[in-house]
C-alpha cells in the first residue's frame, strides 16, 4: 500500500492505493485545508504547522508512514519541453544541465529532474520533460516529514506527474485535446498536439467554482491556449477538452461557453481509467493531482534521489574546497609577511589618509546625495507610470462608441432589416437597438449576420412579432459587446 500526498496552496490532496500505473487500485481520498499561511505556491512557510498537521493527519487515518509520495505543484519548479538526439539516462542529465544554463544559480544548488515523453517508434529523437528547483526547496520537504516518521520514496513535480497521467489515459485515446484541472482556486491547462505532450500552463482562479464567473474564466483560458497555438502556428484544431476538478460544474453550460468562443471541441468529463476500481466510494476527478502521483513515478523525475545525489556531490566538492582553502590560506600569510618587510606602517598609513579624505570630501558626499534622491525619484516616478499603465489597460477594456460599433450594425442589416440604436452602456457592454423586417425570412439572415460579427461577445435572439401599425416584423434581438469593441 502507498501514499501520494498532492500540496500547493490552500488544499491538500492525499490518495491511498495498491499498486501504481492503470493497475493502481485507490482505498482511501482525502481533500483537506492546508494551515492557514504554511504554504504559498508550493513554498514552505510555516514547517511547524505543516509538521502538526501531518502529525494529526497519520495518526487520525492510520494510513501507513512508509512508502510515501509527495507530489508539489509550484512555479519555483522551472519546467521545459526538450528534444535531443537519443542517449543514456547520464548523457541526458548532462544535456539537460546545459538547457538550463540561462537560469540564475548564484548562491543555489540546483536539483535537476526529467520525464521521459512519448515519441515516435523508432525516432533517433529524444522528448522529454525537463525541471530544475533549488536544492533547499526540496530540503525543507525533507526536514518537514523527517520529523513527522514518515519515509519518502520520491519528490516528484505536479507538472511531470500530470504528463504521465494523461499520457497514459487521454493520451492513448486523442491525438490533439487539452486536459483542464482544477485544485481549489489553481486551473491548469495541458495541451496535447498530434498524439504527444506540447505544452503545460497554470493560472489561479479569482471567482468560485461552480460559478458563472469562473467557467468564464476556465473558458477564457482556453482561449489564450487558442491565441497560443496561432502563434505557435499549429494547425490541429483541438478534438476535445477533458475536465476535472472543477466543482458543481454544468457540463452542458460549459459546452455552450466553449463554443460561443468559437471552441469547436467535444467537453467531457477526464476518466484517469481507475474510476470502476472504487465504484461509489469517491470520486477520483476531484484528487486528479494526487492521483497523477501514482503514475508519474519515474527515477530520472524523481527529485529526492536526484538530490541525494546532489547532496553526495556537494559534500566531496566541499572537501576539495576546504583543501583550496587551508593550502590558500598558507600561501596567504607567507604573502602577507613578506609584504610587511617590504612595506612600512607609514607608506601605508598615509594611503590610507588619502582614501578617507578622498570618501569624506564634500564633492564625494554631494555626488552621493544626489544619487540617493535620483534613485528615489525613479522608483517613485517608475510606481506611478505602472499606475497610469494599469489604468489605461483596464479602461480600454470598455467598448466605445462611435462608428466603428454603428458601420458593422448597419452592414448586418443592409437589405434585410431597419435598424434604429437607442442606447449604450460601456460598463455592461450592451449596445440597445430596434430593428425590424418588410420580410420574415430576412430576419434569420439579419441575426446570423450579427452572430458572425467579431464586435459581439454574444447575439441573443428569442423570435420576432407582427408590428401591426406598418405590417413589418419587429426583430427581438440582445447583444452584448465583445471586451474592447469600437477601438
Amino acid at each position: 500500500m502507498s501514499t501520494v500526498i498532492y500540496i500547493s496552496n490552500k488544499q491538500i490532496q492525499i490518495v491511498s492505493a495498491k499498486g501504481s500505473g492503470m493497475s493502481a487500485r485507490p482505498s482511501a481520498a482525502y481533500i483537506l485545508p492546508s494551515p492557514e499561511g504554511s504554504v504559498i505556491n508550493g513554498i514552505v512557510m510555516d514547517p511547524d504547522s505543516l509538521v502538526a498537521f501531518f502529525k494529526e493527519f497519520f495518526e487520525q487515518s492510520k494510513l501507513p508512514t512508509k512508502d510515501v509520495t509527495l507530489v508539489i505543484n509550484s512555479s519555483k519548479i522551472a519546467g521545459k519541453r526538450i528534444e535531443m538526439p537519443a542517449m543514456n539516462p547520464k548523457k541526458t542529465f548532462e544535456f539537460v544541465t546545459r538547457e538550463f544554463n540561462d537560469i540564475d544559480r548564484e548562491e543555489i544548488v540546483p536539483v535537476f529532474a526529467y520525464t521521459t515523453l512519448t515519441a515516435e517508434k523508432g525516432s533517433k529523437v529524444k522528448r522529454v520533460y525537463a525541471e530544475t528547483v533549488d536544492a533547499d526547496f526540496i530540503k525543507d520537504y525533507i526536514d518537514i516529514f523527517s520529523e513527522i516518521g514518515v519515509t519518502l520514496k520520491g519528490i516528484y513535480s505536479s507538472e511531470g506527474t500530470m504528463i504521465k497521467m494523461i499520457e497514459q489515459t487521454a493520451g492513448k485515446r486523442g491525438r490533439t485535446f487539452v486536459v483542464q484541472i482544477a485544485d481549489d482556486n489553481i486551473l491548469t491547462n495541458v495541451l496535447w498536439v498530434d498524439g504527444s505532450f506540447y505544452y503545460y500552463s497554470s493560472q489561479r482562479c479569482f471567482s468560485d467554482p461552480g460559478t458563472g464567473e469562473y467557467m468564464e474564466e476556465c473558458v477564457r483560458s482556453l482561449s489564450q491556449l487558442t491565441q497560443f497555438m496561432k502563434a505557435n502556428q499549429i494547425e490541429s484544431p483541438i478534438e476535445n477538452i477533458y475536465v476535472g476538478g472543477m466543482g458543481n460544474l454544468d457540463l452542458n453550460t460549459y459546452q455552450i461557453l466553449t463554443q460561443s468562443s468559437r471552441i469547436e471541441a467535444n467537453v467531457e468529463y477526464f476518466d484517469c481509467g481507475l474510476s470502476g476500481k472504487v465504484g461509489q466510494q469517491f470520486d477520483l476527478t476531484t484528487v486528479l493531482p494526487a492521483l497523477a502521483g501514482l503514475f508519474g513515478q519515474e527515477k530520472t523525475s524523481n527529485m529526492l534521489t536526484n538530490y541525494s545525489v546532489k547532496k553526495s556531490e556537494k559534500q566531496v566538492d566541499a572537501f576539495w574546497k576546504k583543501s583550496f582553502i587551508l593550502i590558500g590560506a598558507v600561501a596567504g600569510i607567507m604573502i602577507i609577511l613578506t609584504a610587511w618587510a617590504i612595506f612600512n606602517k607609514l607608506s601605508t598609513s598615509r594611503k590610507l589618509d588619502e582614501v578617507k579624505e578622498y570618501n569624506e570630501s564634500p564633492a564625494v558626499q554631494m555626488q552621493l546625495a544626489a544619487y540617493k534622491v535620483a534613485v528615489e525619484t525613479i522608483a517613485t516616478e517608475s510606481d506611478r507610470y505602472a499606475s497610469y499603465s494599469n489604468i489605461k489597460n483596464a479602461v480600454e477594456t470598455y467598448p466605445i462608441f462611435n462608428n466603428n460599433l454603428i458601420y458593422p450594425i448597419e452592414e448586418c442589416a443592409a437589405g434585410y432589416a431597419t435598424i434604429e440604436i437607442t442606447s449604450f452602456d460601456a460598463v455592461a457592454g450592451v449596445l440597445s437597438f430596434t430593428a425590424n423586417s418588410d420580410k420574415v425570412d430576412d430576419i434569420n439572415k439579419f441575426v446570423a449576420r450579427l452572430q458572425e460579427n467579431p464586435i459581439f461577445s454574444s447575439v441573443s435572439y428569442t423570435g420576432y412579432s407582427l408590428n401591426s401599425t406598418d405590417n413589418t416584423w419587429d426583430i427581438h434581438v440582445s447583444c452584448t459587446l465583445a471586451e474592447s469593441a469600437g477601438r
